[in-house]
């Protein structure tokens, strides 16, 4: 079966469950949601390629099973209009991973509600967790397909909600450095750094030195030499802060954040 083209938004919104939108092609795996579409949405064949200028997957990929998540962005991939954006959202394992290290998650009744979040409801079929996503593969995913994280934000403090863009170069500054941010930081650009860099891309800095400023902040040294949920126990002024000129310092002959990340390792680690 086929759709034939015109009959439908050119916006989709995969496993949309009962978020049904109007504007969209809502597509879901069960009936109940009253979807525009009831369809597995690693599978749509049925529909077009290159005919939808934006997708949302909110809360999906994780409900594919690992070895199909490449086979859905594939499919997804496929029907996103050449520079159209998808916007995904999954749970981060690193920032779950944090939740549970925190003292007030350790009563078993707070830890439940951490753990409840990584494997699901469970409440019916295809409710279950089955895929988790670090910032390294999740990029990693979106890339191998042709998708180029565009956006990054953290939602509920737990989830990445990225867009990603259908183009082998993003073209605006902006959505550069986002992607640079996730790529080397695993997190979201903060206002200030954003601000400093897409106004020191337009004054001629190249991409290559965006990713070489980042890589040498402390922030990203930190990320380098320590477990990702320990980061929260450097203080602030260890890391890169939202001051968009101390975003740029660099760690060499900085002895004293050798001597946090020695005296966090001896106290945490062991």
């Amino acid at each position: 079966m086929s759709i034939a083209k015109g009959t439908y938004p050119t916006r989709l919104n995969l496993g949309c469950g009962y978020d049904v939108r109007p504007g969209y092609l809502n597509v879901d795996l069960h009936e109940r949601h009253d979807p525009d579409l009831v369809a597995d949405v690693t599978s749509l064949g049925m529909l077009p390629s290159g005919e939808f200028t934006e997708i949302v997957a909110q809360d999906v990929l994780e409900h594919v099973e690992r070895h199909k998540v490449d086979v859905a962005l594939t499919e997804w991939a496929r029907l996103l209009a050449p520079d159209g954006v998808i916007q995904v959202r999954v749970p981060s394992l690193e920032l779950m991973f944090r939740m549970l290290a925190q003292p007030q998650n350790r009563p078993a009744e707070e830890a439940a509600k951490v753990i409840h979040l990584m494997y699901g409801t469970q409440a019916y079929t295809g409710d279950y967790h089955l895929a988790g996503f670090t910032a390294s593969v999740l990029e990693k995913h979106l890339n191998d397909v042709g998708l180029q994280i565009c956006r990054a934000d953290v939602a509920h403090g737990w989830c990445f909600d990225v867009h990603a863009r259908k183009t082998q170069v993003l073209q605006d500054p902006r959505e550069y450095v986002f992607s640079a941010y996730f790529r080397v930081l695993g997190r979201a650009a903060d206002p200030d750094g954003l601000n400093h860099f897409v106004q020191a891309m337009r004054a001629g800095m190249s991409r290559e030195q965006v990713i070489r400023d980042l890589e040498a902040s402390e922030e990203a040294q930190i990320l380098r030499e320590m477990p990702f949920y320990l980061l929260g126990h450097v203080s602030a002024d260890r890391r890169l802060t939202n001051d968009g000129q101390r975003v740029l310092e660099p760690v060499q002959n900085r002895p004293t954040v050798r001597q946090a990340l020695s005296q966090l390792k001896a106290a945490l680690l062991g």
